[in-house]
């Protein structure tokens, strides 16, 4: 994921000697931006089998917005490197477009470039603290629980060095700060037409600091899935911890100890409420999309072949009910 900029006007090139070029001149810079990602690979390993595919289909659709690689806007400042942190130029475009050219005209000198995609319409994160670099920070809004996060998110960062050398093209990475879980139950073993109401993620990131590619657990929120088909239901948010916080790890795989978590609430045809909780200690990265399967069973409880998942059935469940059952 790249995007180039090129510097080819304000001086000759073609000299080496690039002393002749003022320091107050100002410089065109074209933009091409690309954005590209693998999840239709990911989906079409995970759900392979010929029963699957429509779940696939479905899934690369609903999925298809936000890891197309589509830039609907890009945000980008030029900080001072001189030790002051300082502002120097910002500029919002509207690209819409995989790819797109334009010009930005800017004056010769070194910078910390940030750069923000697909932040303008999303409406789970803001973008704050802009005035210098060091506080550039993408953070989710503060509630118990959000819907999943509407817009595929990546930033860029660099330093541009423009007073030293002939180099005045400069590669910037642009890496994706979202990523996306999607449940799919298999085949069921229950007659008792039970209903998925609420599938929750929980244990993802609160906000991210652009320059320093950091993720913040400050106030984390629940993030609430979305219904893809009847046997599928996936959300976006931040990702994960990489590693269990020192004072957890260690300790059997619990809804504390787990990196992230899932937590599923089934409605029986009797009323009665059934919630499955599935724990997990591999990390949920940036730019990738993690696909659980599970299968129910009569008492809308929900299990999975994968034993390295952890899984808390509560029956009946209420708020503030304590009845728990471990397997996995």
């Amino acid at each position: 994921m790249l995007i180039w900029l090129f510097m080819p006007t304000g001086c000759r090139l073609i000299d080496d000697d690039l002393s002749v070029c003022g320091t107050e001149s100002d410089y065109l810079v074209n933009y091409q931006v690309r954005l590209t990602t693998q999840i239709n690979m990911t989906i079409d390993e995970k759900l392979s089998s010929e029963i699957e595919k429509p779940i696939a289909q479905a899934l690369k659709k609903w999925s298809e917005p936000i890891f197309s690689g589509h830039a609907h806007d890009l945000d980008m400042s030029f900080y001072s490197l001189d030790g002051t942190d300082e502002l120097k130029h910002h500029q919002f475009e509207i690209i819409d477009a995989m790819r797109k050219s334009y010009t930005l005209t800017i004056p010769r000198q070194d910078y910390m470039h940030l750069a923000v995609v697909n932040i303008s319409d999303n409406k789970n994160v803001t973008m704050m603290g802009g005035q210098q670099a060091a506080t550039m920070y993408l953070g989710q809004n503060a509630a118990d629980t959000l819907p999943s996060h509407n817009t595929g998110v990546y930033t860029a960062r660099l330093p541009m060095h423009m007073t030293e050398g002939v180099n005045l093209s400069f590669d910037v990475h642009l890496y994706m700060v979202s990523c996306a879980v999607a449940l799919v139950v298999q085949d069921s073993t229950s007659t008792a037409n039970p209903v998925i109401e609420r599938l929750i993620l929980t244990g993802t990131a609160s906000g991210f600091s652009v320059k320093d590619s950091v993720y913040s657990f400050y106030s984390p929120s629940a993030i609430r899935a979305e219904k893809v088909r009847d046997d599928c239901y996936a959300a976006v948010a931040f990702p994960s911890r990489d590693a269990a916080p020192a004072a957890i790890a260690g300790k059997n795989m619990t809804a504390s100890g787990s990196l992230w978590q899932l937590s599923a609430f089934v409605r029986l045809e009797d009323g009665t409420v059934t919630q499955t909780q599935l724990t997990f200690d591999k990390p949920l990265k940036a730019g990738t999309m993690e696909i659980i399967k599970v299968y129910m069973k009569n008492d809308g409880s929900l299990d999975t072949k994968d034993a390295e998942v952890g899984v808390t059935v509560t029956l009946d469940w209420k708020s503030g009910t304590t009845q728990e059952l471990i397997t996995g």
